[in-house]
């Protein structure tokens, strides 16, 4: 009879530990999603976009959802946009201020217990303990914007063509969220110039990318569960941007995949609302400080 009672014993035991193991790895997408990849791409103005030049990435476009209005927050530099999208808040909650800020420039409005603005990473470790996290990215301002004892792997690389090789080698190992970051065409905009023919061959350079990665994701067997998103911080004009010009402030926001309805995004999209978006596509509550919202209406919600 103790046997008896003891095998009992051991396999309620052992359902206990099934549910507490699946309530930890539960995704309670509200669109089904399992996985987000973020692509990032700095200096990508939208007012250069031609679809026709961008295979890849119009293929995300009239399968998606889209918009070549999603606004820069002042000044339109890249550590401030960028961390305002990886935070969910403007600068002036964040704190950083300057094109290369390493550290918040003024207090945040909010530390959280893990002694920072909560971003993105943090927020998806929290509400999901046993979520895959990744980040590479060919700037090294990048590394000091978010919180990386959150992010279980992540790489500052030399160049573009790396940022792709480790951005394949994230997918393949199927991550909950990865943020896959390339330093042009910024770099061929300060160069020779915003719309010169050499940017313009640069973002048909991130166009290849962006289809090599596409094709990652179908071949790492997740395509039915991913959400893919397009980003930059920033356009500009010559060789120049942070000005109050929408040629500087507008950049192109495209949703694709999983649960995504097709169309052009009419609602006002701003970058604080890239982290509200990818957190609400993976079900994870957004922290009382950040001021994004999801863009619901590329879901049809």
């Amino acid at each position: 009879m103790l046997r008896k009672y003891l095998s009992v014993f051991a396999a309620l035991a052992v359902m206990a530990t099934l549910c507490i193991t699946g309530q930890a790895q539960e995704i309670n997408s509200p669109v089904g999603a399992k996985h987000v990849i973020w692509i990032g791409s700095d200096g990508f103005g939208a007012h250069y976009v031609n679809w026709d030049e961008l295979p890849n990435l119009k293929r995300m476009k009239e399968n998606g959802a889209w918009t070549l209005h999603m606004r820069s927050v002042l000044p339109s530099s890249s550590a401030i946009n960028w961390e305002t999208q990886l935070v969910g808040a403007p600068s002036e909650s964040h704190g950083y201020r300057t094109w290369g800020s390493k550290e918040p420039d003024l207090p945040p409005i909010f530390i959280g217990e893990n002694g920072r603005f909560p971003d993105v990473f943090y927020v998806i470790k929290q509400a999901i303990p046993d979520a895959k996290t990744s980040c590479v990215y060919s700037w090294d301002g990048i590394g000091y914007l978010y919180d990386k004892a959150a992010v279980d792997t992540d790489k500052f690389v030399q160049g573009d063509p790396a940022v792709y090789e480790e951005g394949k080698a994230f997918i393949a190992d199927k991550p909950t969220f990865s943020f896959v970051y390339f330093s042009e065409p910024d770099g061929v905009g300060h160069g020779v110039g915003w719309g010169t023919p050499e940017y313009q061959k640069m973002l048909q350079t991130i166009d290849d990318y962006v289809g090599k990665l596409l094709a990652d994701i179908e071949a790492a067997g997740i395509a039915d569960d991913t959400v893919v998103i397009f980003t930059s911080d920033h356009g500009g004009t010559e060789k120049g941007h942070g000005d109050l010009l929408m040629e500087h402030m507008e950049v192109p926001f495209v949703v694709y995949g999983k649960g995504v309805k097709a169309g052009e995004i009419t609602d006002v999209v701003v970058h604080y609302d890239v982290a509200a978006t990818i957190a609400w596509i993976l079900g994870v509550d957004l922290p009382q400080a950040w001021r994004g919202l999801p863009v619901k209406s590329a879901f049809g919600m």
